[in-house]
């Protein structure tokens, strides 16, 4: 009589990083992208939101975990050429960023990106006019495990 042993794997916690991990990676980009922006500047940081679970109907996921969004706005000086700096992001962020156009006609300059490994997306944009010139920043990082449940 021969035994068999069936393991049932599939997407385990064990794969995911912690969320502590993706949110450094995440504030990580934002934080790199902000030091190419020419000084003077002033950094404003969004208020955290919660961890947003990777499996949510609107997040369009199926994946376990949760992941991680910074927001962040870099205010310039009046003469500095934001558009062209959008532009320009894709270069200086190097070869492990791809473009992900969004695909729709917008009226001011943004781009945004992606990098496999690790997994990260980026936007970055002319802010919309308002009382100051600024770069606006997102980022969303991988799934990780939820800090609440562990899962």
């Amino acid at each position: 009589m021969s035994v068999v042993t069936v393991s049932l794997t599939g997407c385990t916690t064990r794969e995911l990083p912690t969320y502590a991990q993706v949110r450094a990676e995440t504030l990580d980009v934002l934080q790199e992208v902000a030091d190419l922006v020419p000084d003077p500047k002033e950094i404003v940081r969004t208020a955290e939101f919660a961890p947003y679970p990777c499996d949510d109907e609107l997040a369009l996921g199926d994946q376990p975990g949760v992941f991680f969004t910074g927001q962040w706005k870099v205010f310039v000086d009046q003469q500095f050429d934001v558009a062209s700096f959008v532009r320009s992001v894709p270069t200086l962020m190097g070869d492990s960023w791809k473009e992900d156009p969004l695909g729709l006609p917008l009226s001011f300059a943004q781009v945004r990106l992606v990098r496999d490994s690790p997994r990260v997306s980026l936007t970055v944009e002319e802010s919309v006019p308002g009382d100051r010139k600024a770069v606006e920043l997102l980022a969303t990082s991988r799934c990780g495990l939820d800090p609440e449940t562990g899962f």
